[in-house]
């Protein structure tokens, strides 16, 4: 795998590093050319730590994975401001100013590899001894074998990332169609991806926590033929994706100008136009983490092809929607939040579909879903209350982090009460036992 994605990773790096003022114009962003420079070798760095991070996690091991992660968010984040503030204090323009920030992210991720690449040198796996006649394979029969399985999750990983450049240049595209100048579509469409998109990702960022150690417990208690812990693996897996994302994304698309105030307070023009994109983004957030953790299920099931039918009839849609809306004058930009919320709900109804198929019948709906959502609902309506009350006493700021707390308290409440978290899967948490133990001490559990 290592070798595989190498080459492919290699691949990439060259395309993008020798086209990169052609793939520049071929979104329709010609500034942004030195960007994709700056950010080409960044596609060999991610896949060599991909198979170095699936080693990992093939064995159950999070840790590294979590380590590096956090490794090139930091690195990202310091490099990159360091980075940029040095070109603006060097007078540079603002593309090439984004072409250093772009600069730093890269050497981030070259930091995180350098971290797993020496965690792998040193860790050592204890394997078990086992009774059973075993023959290793050769490399090409094992190579063929992770291209067959390989291949569909890249194609359907890679419609994604394909949806999102489509998404750029159709934005600008039809924004430009309907009377929007080149400076006022990469302003809107700047907007919308930097403050709304990015907000809207961070809650499938933790559903990722949760799919992928889902994949080896779930393939392990298929090829042990253990119906009853895959089905209790599943519907864990459902539960905790449903009380994530209910609640973080009932808060965003509630309240959306407060967040944004809270991380972008200095761009205050841009917000109150960014705000309602991302109320309507909100509503699909349960919808995009749940696509997230079933093609991991189905992935499991070695049903790697089946995220590739659903990606391509939701990606299908998504194009044809987003045509037509923006282009609409009074719909404009908002098009772009709508597509995304039916074509995400095209998929997440298609793959449920599929792990039905492959699962048999799912437990409770009301359990899984119902509840999670009641409780998220009940606690973002006290937090509508208690902003309103609170706005007129302190500043947006302090108020929306209150209701923040406020809202995580109730929920964790509710959830409790509604025994919507059994004390078997309390126990599954982290420190698990001790907070089951604080629980009961308290009759919560």
């Amino acid at each position: 795998s290592l070798i595989l994605l190498g080459i492919l990773g290699l691949i990439g790096t060259l395309l993008m590093g020798l086209f990169y003022k052609e793939l520049a114009h071929l979104i329709n962003n010609n500034s942004a050319a030195l960007c994709i420079l700056a950010i080409s070798p960044t596609v060999l760095l991610i896949c060599v730590s991909s198979a170095i991070r699936g080693y990992f996690q093939g064995n159950q091991i999070m840790a590294p994975t979590a380590i590096s992660q956090v490794i090139e968010a930091l690195g990202k984040l310091l490099l990159g401001l360091g980075f940029a503030i040095y070109a603006i204090n060097r007078g540079y323009d603002i593309p090439t100013v984004a072409a250093f920030a772009v600069l730093g992210l890269t050497i981030g991720v070259l930091i995180s590899l350098v971290f797993l690449i020496i965690y792998k040198v040193l860790h050592k796996v204890q394997y078990k001894e086992i009774n059973i006649n075993y023959q290793t394979e050769k490399a090409g029969a094992i190579a063929k074998q992770l291209i067959n399985i390989a291949i569909p999750i890249t194609i359907s990983s890679t419609i994604l990332s394909i949806t999102k450049v489509i998404d750029m240049t159709m934005i600008l595209g039809r924004l430009n169609d309907i009377g929007y100048t080149q400076i006022q579509a990469n302003g809107i469409y700047g907007s919308y991806s930097t403050m709304a998109v990015s907000i809207y990702n961070l809650p499938a960022t933790l559903v990722s926590a949760i799919a992928l150690p889902l994949v080896p417990m779930l393939a392990s208690a298929i090829e042990s033929g253990d119906k009853i812990k895959e089905k209790a693996i599943i519907s864990s897996s459902m539960k905790m994706t449903a009380l994530i994302s209910f609640p973080t994304g009932l808060g965003i698309s509630v309240f959306s100008k407060p967040i944004l105030q809270l991380l972008f307070s200095a761009q205050s023009k841009e917000i109150e136009y960014t705000a309602p994109l991302l109320s309507i983004l909100g509503i699909s957030i349960f919808l995009s983490s749940m696509i997230t953790l079933t093609n991991s299920i189905l992935q499991s099931y070695k049903q790697v092809k089946k995220p590739i039918i659903s990606m391509v009839i939701g990606t299908i849609f998504k194009i044809i929607t987003s045509y037509i809306l923006i282009g609409i004058p009074n719909i404009n930009i908002y098009g772009a939040p709508i597509s995304t919320f039916f074509s995400t709900l095209i998929i997440v109804a298609i793959n449920i579909y599929f792990v039905i198929k492959e699962s048999g019948k799912i437990s409770s709906v009301f359990d899984l879903f119902v509840k999670p959502f009641i409780s998220a609902t009940v606690s973002i309506v006290v937090g509508i209350g208690a902003y309103t009350i609170l706005s007129n006493f302190f500043s947006p700021k302090v108020v929306i982090l209150a209701v923040i707390i406020l809202v995580a308290l109730i929920y964790g409440f509710a959830i409790l009460k509604t025994h919507t978290l059994d004390q078997s899967e309390i126990l599954m948490l982290p420190k698990g036992e001790k907070i089951l133990n604080i629980l009961t001490k308290i009759h919560l559990a």
